[in-house]
Order: C-alpha cells, then structure tokens, then sequence
C-alpha cells in the first residue's frame, strides 16, 4: 500500500499549551502552497484555538494512554497523537513549525521515511515524516512507548527510541532513513532563518531541502514577536520564504 496524499498536523491543547503563533498559521499555509493535490488536517482538542484556515480542523480526543501505561509528560501527548495518526492513516506528518518549501513525494512501500536531526546522525528527527497506513516500524515504536516513559531523558520516546530502532538489524527492512537536509538543513548553533547578516549563508545551507524546521521552542523569544510587519521590515531568510503569505 503506498502512503496516501495526506498530510496532518496536531494541536494538542492543555491550558498550558503555547498559543497558536503566527509561525503555525504559516507553516501550514506553506503546505497547502507545495501539496496542492493532498489532503490538509489538523487535529485538535481546541477547535476554537486554531484560526481559520482552508483545511479540515478534525476533533479528537487527546490519548491518555499507550498500551497500558498512563501518558504523564506533554511531550508524549505529541509523540503517541502523531504516531498513531500515521499508523491508521498513513500520509505525512508535519509539526506546526514546519514550513514547507516544496512537495516531498514517499517512497512507493509502505516503510517509514524519517530523517536525521543533525549531520552527526546522533539524533532521528519526528517532526517530519511519512508513511502508509500499518507501518511495522510504527507499531513497534509504539510498542516501546510505555517503557520509555518511564525513562530519565527528556522526550526519549520521541528521539532516542527511533535512534535505537534504525541501529537494530531487525527493522532493517522497515523504514527509509534520509538526510538531515530533508527537512533540518538549518541547525540551532547559529540563527539562521532570523539574521539578516546569515541570509544569503542560510540560504546556501537550505539548498534543496523539502522543508525547514522552524525549532519553535528554541527561538520562542523571537517568534513571540513575529508579526506580519516584522516579516515585511525584516530582510531574514525567514521573511523571503514568507512574506505574502
């Protein structure tokens, strides 16, 4: 079964979830500009929380638990909400800090294509990834869930557990694992989507990625400020990629 064209987003809201920024709203309308023919879903606990966007705002509950173990941490919320989206679904999955800068077109297989974080390939990236429906490698990661939970570091199940996984020759034939520029060509020693003296190095850097990690989180104190005046006042790489949208 080939992946479908489909590609979801979440918003899984708490009362201590950051607000919805403008970086989201770009970010997705930066999809809906290079996947034309696909699908667009957001899923979310908060439809009143999203603004208005020409894609499909889909309700759902947010998961309390995977397997039989008790979902404790935020981040986990994140991590089971999207590898179960790709799990019943297939497509591809898209954190709401990507922005997209052309069409990714999956592997014809049903495998998991994901990529590496940095060029150190120390570390798998899961806010970018694409599979069909019933994806093995899916369904063991989830498997592997509960106990990382339990784990000491910070978002293991999200990070470290893939890494783990695509160094077992048992799931050799179950994923594509690809570049870091696929969709992390900009990493975080350096503010390259935000300085206008780094613009032309940045954009040398991107080269032909598929998409750009924005790093939300990282860059919070700056992406607090963006508005659509800052984009127009601002001669980054962030605001060429951007402004008009």
């Amino acid at each position: 079964m080939d992946t479908p064209n489909i590609i979801h987003f979440i918003y899984p809201w708490t009362d201590k979830t950051r607000p919805w920024s403008l970086v989201n709203t770009l970010a997705v309308q930066s999809a809906i500009k290079a996947y034309p023919n696909h699908e667009i879903i957001i899923w979310t606990n908060a439809p009143t929380r999203v603004p208005m966007l020409p894609v499909e705002k889909r309700k759902c509950e947010l998961p309390t638990h995977v397997g039989d173990a008790e979902i404790i941490w935020p981040q986990y919320v994140s991590d089971v909400m999207r590898l179960q989206i790709l799990l019943d679904h297939g497509g591809i999955y898209m954190d709401t800090d990507i922005i997209s800068l052309r069409e990714f077109v999956p592997l014809p297989n049903n495998k998991l294509t994901i990529s590496w974080e940095t060029s150190a390939h120390e570390s798998v990236c899961n806010a970018m990834m694409s599979a069909a429906p019933g994806s093995e490698f899916i369904k063991a990661w989830l498997d592997r869930m509960p106990e990382a939970m339990s784990h000491p570091t910070w978002a293991y199940g999200g990070v470290v557990v893939p890494y783990e996984m695509v160094h077992d020759p048992a799931f050799d034939n179950q994923y594509s694992m690809i570049s870091h520029h696929f969709c992390c060509p900009l990493d975080l020693t350096r503010n390259w989507l935000f300085d206008p003296a780094l613009k032309e190095l940045a954009k040398e850097r991107v080269g032909m990625a598929y998409a750009i990690h924005v790093f939300e989180t990282f860059w919070r104190e700056i992406i607090k400020d963006i508005t659509p005046e800052w984009i127009e006042n601002n001669d980054c790489l962030f605001s060429e990629l951007l402004k008009g949208n």
